[in-house]
């Protein structure tokens, strides 16, 4: 069963470690975003920002992160989205991310903004099978996706 939890004192260690990539090593820059921890410091000085660990069955399985501001509380961007290696190709990164798109429409949300790197063959495939729809805008390489919830 997946959960969703704030990043807070308790799991934000946990949160850091968790990586994309095969090799087990945490780096910066993983295969295809930032590493958590910047994430994490990101939403530091960013009050918009929401990071989150992702759970199933009580074992942290990923992470995502979020933005939405107060006077546009009915759209939301999602700016991290990351299953750990080790639980990769086993179906929770889809079952996490309907989780999150769920979670975003019972709080308001009605529409869903996302950036995809451009190499990322993966998230695009995701994303396209929950019917998010490609802008036309690119920007650093990162292909802006919408999906009206």
């Amino acid at each position: 069963m997946i959960r969703i939890k704030s990043v807070d004192a308790q799991n934000i260690l946990d949160v850091c470690e968790l990586t994309t990539n095969q090799d087990r090593i945490g780096t910066t820059m993983e295969g295809h975003p930032c590493c958590n921890a910047i994430s994490i410091a990101e939403a530091k000085y960013y009050p918009e920002m929401h990071p989150n660990a992702i759970y199933n069955n009580n074992v942290l399985i990923g992470f995502f992160m979020y933005q939405r501001t107060e006077n546009q509380a009915d759209i939301a961007t999602i700016c991290r989205f990351m299953v750990d290696d080790r639980f990769q190709q086993k179906g929770l990164g889809k079952k996490a991310f309907e989780y999150v798109l769920r979670g975003l429409k019972i709080q308001g949300v009605k529409k869903v903004i996302l950036m995809i790197d451009g190499a990322n063959k993966i998230a695009k495939k995701l994303c396209l099978s929950f019917g998010f729809q490609f802008t036309g805008k690119i920007d650093h390489d990162e292909y802006y996706y919408e999906l009206e919830l």
